[in-house]
């Protein structure tokens, strides 16, 4: 009789996060949401489930859930989809379920979380994951995936100690359709450039207080983003890292494609809770210093949104 795979654990029931629950219930293999509280936990119980939204039809999908006080069975594998500032908080409520050989892949935006919880349980396999999928919350554990896109699957240099093999298993465990994982071995490209587009996008529409197109609009705020692409190239060329020569046509076609979205920083900023500022421009800024380098537009940035919200630094 074939095994079966050990169950996902979602922590983190965002806009990422519901997408994955959604599209493996729907898909036959059945994971776990793990929420912040009980309080949380009751709040998903009464709407029976999440709410999956695509091409124009919703259907309400039975995904189980847990709190830190009801959870009772192991975690094998952990997809982690939790604000970054937030991460090592989220991950510690259930580190007494976690298997000593948990695999954890980290689906957030961000750099350094995975230093932060390597630090504090080195014994876990982490893996790194991005995705450009479009989804979005029309309401409380209401999902809707809005756009395809890609998404993939590595290890994390001086990090990881997962083998390749393992890595691959990983990535096609999560692959849902219509969304498939692909592993990756240049993660470190990859991350760099979506640092360099959260970078140049998210602080900025936390300091002119708009929306992602309304920077392409305003002479000054693009200048910056431009700046800040700058600084994103000079840091990783120091690296080593090679992030081709399209970067700025990237970002501005970004914050093109996004026009009417309001970033998850701003819309944290205005709502008073701690940004992923120091996961993004604060990550970029302390890679610098180390290397001699410096960032001042970044640096101004980081400045800007923390002194108006706490960043919530690990």
């Amino acid at each position: 009789m074939t095994a079966h795979p050990p169950q996902w654990h979602i922590l983190g029931a965002g806009a990422i996060g519901s997408l994955w629950a959604a599209l493996a219930q729907r898909a036959g293999n059945p994971p776990a949401m793990l929420l912040r509280d009980g309080h949380r936990l009751a709040d998903y119980q009464r709407g029976k489930g999440i709410i999956f939204e695509s091409g124009g039809q919703a259907e309400i999908l039975p995904v189980q859930a847990q709190s830190p006080e009801s959870m009772q069975s192991p975690i094998a594998q952990l997809l982690v989809c939790t604000k970054a500032q937030d991460t090592l908080n989220a991950i510690s409520a259930y580190a007494p379920r976690l298997t000593p050989d948990c695999t954890v892949v980290l689906l957030q935006n961000g750099m350094g979380v995975a230093e932060v919880i390597h630090r504090h349980y080195p014994q876990l396999r982490l893996l790194q994951a991005s995705t450009t999928e479009g989804a979005f919350r029309r309401g409380d554990f209401h999902i809707v995936h809005a756009g395809r896109g890609e998404t993939r699957l590595g290890d994390i240099p001086g990090i990881s100690t997962v083998s390749e093999s393992h890595a691959r298993a990983v990535a096609t465990s999560l692959s849902f359709p219509p969304v498939e994982v692909v592993y990756c071995d240049a993660m470190t490209e990859i991350l760099w450039r979506k640092l360099a587009i959260n970078c140049a996008i998210n602080p900025l529409t936390v300091v002119y207080q708009c929306r992602n197109g309304e920077l392409l609009d305003n002479p000054t705020a693009l200048q910056r983003m431009h700046t800040v692409v700058d600084e994103v190239l000079t840091v990783a060329r120091r690296l080593g890292i090679d992030l081709g020569s399209d970067l700025h046509q990237q970002v501005v076609a970004v914050a093109s494609a996004t026009a009417l979205n309001r970033s998850s920083m701003l819309q944290d900023a205005e709502a008073g809770r701690s940004t992923e500022i120091d996961y993004i421009s604060g990550y970029l800024c302390r890679q610098a210093r180390e290397l001699g380098e410096d960032t001042p537009e970044s640096a101004a940035l980081y400045a800007a949104v923390t002194q108006r919200h706490p960043a919530g630094a690990n």
